[in-house]
């Protein structure tokens, strides 16, 4: 059976390749690997230079063995520090090209979907939320049009939360059911307003959506940072957590399949 970690970051200064072999030799089998901002940019081409260093972390992880969806967008922070520098309109239209950038990718297949998009999950003033939130609704319309995936960086997945994000999503008319809320919580299932849940893998998170019958998928959003090695979780944990999960029957085997195979089948269509 296959184990998917569904939210996992190599990093060029990282243990890359290394983190891969931990993750496979402890069960794992298929990553979703997603880009992350490695130094600060403020011009399409630093982005699209970025964007090639996921894709070559890509193939190393493929070449130690595991199977790999890659996932890549301008994290949604992106936009609040490019305020920082541009008026509203260049900002936003400069997030939006390196949108465009990774709806390209994903139309010559080099990746999957697009992520992290979302807003800010720190308290901003109304100007840049507002903002935030347009230029979300216009990065899912810009998604949909190349059919891709897209996980959600966000503030805390409450039910509140959830039934916004939905409501973005409906005005974008983006199928919900393949936009992922990423290091979701309880609170992100209680509700899920339609979208899927990519649960933290911790024994709370697990124990409660199984009991309670939802669906989800679970990730360890590991980061591959060298100055905080094992953050959020190791590279072992999904894999050791789903074992450990099913051994006490707390999943079985219906809900092993579908957090690890069906559902991310449905979202990512293919690793590779």
């Amino acid at each position: 059976m296959e184990i998917t970690d569904n939210h996992f970051h190599l990093d060029p200064g990282g243990q890359k390749e290394k983190a891969v072999r931990i993750f496979l030799n402890s069960g794992g089998t298929r990553l979703v690997l997603v880009h992350k901002p490695y130094s600060p940019w403020d011009k399409i081409e630093q982005f699209k230079e970025q964007v090639k260093i996921t894709l070559k972390l890509s193939k190393k992880a493929r070449e130690v063995g595991a199977k790999v969806a890659t996932i890549a967008s301008p994290h949604p922070v992106q936009l609040v520090k490019l305020l920082g520098k541009y008026d509203s309109k260049i900002a936003s239209d400069l997030y939006l090209e390196a949108v465009d950038f990774c709806t390209n990718l994903v139309e010559e297949n080099e990746i999957v979907g697009l992520g992290e998009l979302g807003r800010p999950h720190f308290e901003v003033n109304d100007k840049i939320w507002n903002l935030s939130n347009k230029v979300l609704q216009e990065s899912l319309v810009r998604a949909k049009e190349v059919d891709a995936s897209v996980i959600l960086h966000t503030e805390t997945g409450t039910p509140e939360v959830m039934a916004d994000l939905s409501d973005i999503a409906n005005k974008a008319r983006f199928p919900k059911s393949r936009l992922v809320k990423h290091y979701g919580g309880i609170g992100s299932i209680k509700n899920s307003h339609g979208l899927t849940v990519s649960l933290l893998a911790s024994n709370e998170n697990i124990k409660y959506a199984s009991q309670n019958d939802h669906s989800y998928m679970l990730e360890t959003d590991y980061l591959d940072d060298p100055k905080r090695p094992g953050a959020v979780l190791g590279p072992k944990t999904v894999p050791r957590k789903t074992l450990k999960s099913f051994e006490e029957g707390i999943i079985d085997e219906e809900q092993f399949s579908k957090i690890h195979t069906d559902l991310p089948n449905f979202i990512y269509k293919e690793f590779s």
